[in-house]
């Protein structure tokens, strides 16, 4: 599933291993506003599980992943306040 809005931001992670790929993906998110869309994209196949459980575990919303030969695509938005 690939959406039509555009990522804010895009944090290319290729090349780096687990759990590096999932505190990256984190720590960008705290500086993100409400509504933002981060893209990821990674080569470490730990992360198809690992990224999309830790960031709704923290409450962010993982809309997509897609895999790409031996690219990863992530697409975490960032839930609107109440």
């Amino acid at each position: 599933m690939t959406l039509a809005k555009t990522p804010t931001l895009s944090l290319d992670l290729r090349g780096e291993h687990c759990p590096y790929n999932a505190i990256a993906t984190l720590e960008t998110l705290q500086t993100l506003q409400p509504g933002d869309l981060l893209e990821v994209i990674t080569d470490c196949a730990q992360s198809i599980h690992g990224i999309p459980e830790d960031t709704r575990r923290q409450g962010y919303d993982c809309q997509a992943v897609e895999q790409h030969g031996a690219l990863f695509r992530f697409l975490i938005e960032v839930p609107l306040r109440a």
